[in-house]
């Protein structure tokens, strides 16, 4: 199928299923957006959100389409509507088909709805508003002024990073349930770097944090084009 925001031909991916079988999820890596059919969103495992989490770093360095006002169902061309949920973490939105074709959903809104991410805190919001000044909505691409406030103007989205709490407490449940059978070695190795990555979240000082989350602006980029979530996923990943 094509991205309903950019028209481009999506990529596919067949993601670990809470019941079994494998889901598959439409991805545009560059308007950072998922495509699920009908439920497919809630029969997706821990493992598989991960994986997510994997491919869009993976494709970090991509080109970043903002959302438009407009997108329609791939399925049937309706226009898709904005929708709002409250889960466990607090609110999260997506745009559904109003005929129950599926929904398009931010990769940003996808980890809200797995509470896999949280809000900044009062003294993370008062040094990023001193010291970097712009960044990137991770849910919609727009720019958002941080002396204007923490929520993206175009979607009103609240500026959000990685969990490092909610992240560990699923890494640590994939190892135990891995150690419980053989599983990929490969992936064991993957899971533990990330565990040391999630220890290591929680003891840097908040410069250290700063200057984390500037990461693409170190690789060139303007600082408005960093979003403060990929920043806190590349850091989970390793790249410091």
């Amino acid at each position: 199928m094509n991205c309903p925001n950019c028209d481009a031909a999506t990529d596919q991916a067949d993601i670990d299923g809470v019941y079994g079988p494998g889901i598959e999820v439409d991805l545009c890596f560059a308007c950072h957006v998922l495509w699920f059919d009908k439920r497919e969103s809630i029969q997706l495992s821990p493992r598989g959100t991960l994986d997510l989490f994997q491919m869009l770093h993976e494709h970090r360095d991509d080109p970043r389409h903002s959302l438009r006002s407009r997108t329609a169902c791939p399925r049937c061309r309706r226009r898709l509507s904005l929708k709002q949920d409250i889960g466990k973490a607090g609110r999260f939105s997506y745009y559904a088909c109003p005929t129950g074709h599926g929904r398009l959903t931010p990769f940003s809104e996808f980890l809200k709805e797995k509470q896999f991410v949280r809000e900044l805190n009062p003294l993370e919001k008062e040094r990023l508003k001193a010291e970097v000044k712009h960044v990137q909505c991770s849910s919609c691409g727009a720019p958002v002024d941080l002396t204007k406030g923490f929520a993206c103007g175009h979607c009103g989205s609240p500026l959000s990073v990685l969990d490092a709490d909610a992240v560990e407490k699923t890494l640590r449940s994939l190892s135990e349930a891995d150690a419980a059978r053989s599983g990929d070695p490969s992936a064991k190795e993957a899971r533990a770097r990330a565990l040391a990555a999630m220890e290591a979240m929680r003891t840097v000082t908040p410069d250290e944090q700063l200057a984390r989350w500037s990461l693409g602006a170190r690789r060139g980029k303007a600082l408005f084009e960093a979003d403060l979530l990929s920043a806190s996923i590349a850091f989970f990943f390793g790249d410091r």
